[in-house]
């Protein structure tokens, strides 16, 4: 029965997370509560987000930035990594690409 509710917890965090992706341009507002609804579920039923939502919110301001729209996405050159500055709050964070 646990299982279960994690398995549907996890599909709709997916089906939210690429809504709010591809509402980002038009409606910004929206994709912002969708992803929000996402952080909640996540919350609710104790499951770590995937690498992949985990890496589109601020971890300054806790906001959704979506890739080249919300956040400028830049590549390193000595270590290599991706660099990506949030539009809201202009906090840079970096990840390291290992290889």
């Amino acid at each position: 029965m646990k299982n279960s509710k994690k398995q549907i917890a996890i599909q709709r965090m997916q089906i939210l997370f690429h809504n709010a992706l591809s509402n980002a341009k038009n409606n910004p507002g929206l994709a912002q509560r969708q992803a929000e609804i996402v952080k909640k579920i996540s919350m609710k039923f104790k499951i770590q987000m995937p690498f992949e939502i985990s890496l589109s919110f601020c971890k300054n301001c806790k906001k959704f930035i979506a890739p080249g729209i919300e956040s400028k996405i830049r590549l390193g050159s000595k270590p290599k990594s991706i660099r990506i500055t949030c539009s809201y709050c202009n906090h840079t964070y970096r990840k390291i690409i290992s290889q």
